[in-house]
């Protein structure tokens, strides 16, 4: 998977990072030292992107620090983990971080936006923090194959490197999109607040819908159920207008 993104090689690395340095050097609870134990098999530095491995300028202001872009790979036995694995992960590393999180022969990749802690500014705050969904990358499915080739960082035309994690990033994001979609479409800049609110919307609306889907099963009385079914029918025709958005 890591190939896909194509870190030019000046950037490459492939150091491993022991379970026992990863607890030394993070401050980790009982509950991440026992996911760490029981669900992490390993986790490796694949790439850091910097001024000088890559030549883009570094960016600094007193809310952000894009002065490396690191890339990792954390292998882990169970899916429903990827999250809590990524959660423990990002806050280790104060650095903007694309962790690629492989279970079996599957993969997900994970980002957040980091901002410095005003507090202790050698701290970071976690914002946005976002997830694929699971994918196999040589299987069959059409929308990965046209996804995966928009992750090649030699293709991204940028100036700075929070630019660059902007717009990796952002490509990222249109595998939600474009499953909505049910096609591939590429990363838009101009689009990305848009397909974020509709993203949103969507979550927001199929949430309402398993809400009042549970009334309806719970409901005995015919006129509350069919007030709620009716209100379901609204929510399900709004859900295809939101989709239809997106294209």
């Amino acid at each position: 998977m890591i190939e896909y993104f194509n870190i030019p090689s000046g950037a490459l690395i492939n150091t491993p990072i022991s379970k026992k340095l990863f607890a030394e050097k993070a401050p980790l609870s009982s509950g991440e030292k026992r996911l760490l134990r029981e669900e992490i098999e390993k986790l490796t530095m694949k790439g850091l992107l910097q001024t000088r491995t890559i030549g883009l300028a570094a960016y600094m202001d007193d809310e952000q620090a894009y002065d490396q872009i690191t890339i990792a790979e954390a292998s882990i036995k169970n899916p429903a983990k990827a999250m809590p694995v990524a959660t423990m992960v990002q806050k280790a590393f104060p650095a903007p971080m694309f962790l690629v999180i492989h279970c079996g022969e599957s993969f997900c990749v994970n980002w957040c936006v980091k901002r410095i802690n005003q507090a202790d500014k050698t701290r970071r705050v976690m914002e946005e923090h976002q997830i694929t969904r699971f994918f196999v990358p040589e299987g069959d499915d059409s929308i990965i194959r046209a996804w995966l080739p928009s992750l090649d960082i030699t293709r991204i035309r940028c100036n700075s490197l929070k630019e660059l994690f902007e717009a990796l990033a952002n490509r990222l994001l249109m595998l939600a999109v474009s499953d909505e979609a049910g096609i591939y479409l590429e990363s838009d800049r101009q689009k990305t607040e848009q397909y974020r609110v509709l993203l949103e919307q969507l979550n927001t609306n199929r949430m309402e819908q398993k809400r009042i889907t549970a009334e309806v099963k719970a409901e005995t009385q015919f006129n509350l159920r069919l007030k709620l079914t009716t209100k379901l029918k609204e929510l399900q025709q709004q859900e295809k207008i939101l989709k239809n958005q997106l294209i």
